[in-house]
């Protein structure tokens, strides 16, 4: 059995961005971000190395109002509902 795995087989589908939904911001509504960088510092005695190490995550923050969406910081931390309950 040939199994084709040329580029034009493995292709993408086409995707309109225009019709994809429009992320804003949930304080004031913009829909302009801008990419910052959110800094952990990982314990020297955890990583095993002679030095702490820094690890730099980018979210996402208004560029109108500084917010950042809930879901863009991987560190936020997670709110109970009742559903959780």
């Amino acid at each position: 059995m040939d199994i084709d795995l040329t580029k034009s087989s493995l292709s993408q589908p086409k995707v309109n961005l225009r019709e994809q939904p429009t992320i804003k911001c949930d304080n004031c509504g913009s829909i302009y971000f801008r990419e910052v960088i959110y800094i952990k510092k990982v314990s020297k005695i955890i990583t095993g190395t002679s030095e702490d190490t820094i690890v730099p995550f980018p979210i996402y923050r208004c560029d109108d109002c500084n917010h950042v969406n809930e879901g863009f910081n991987p560190f936020e931390e997670v709110k109970n509902t009742d559903s959780d309950k």
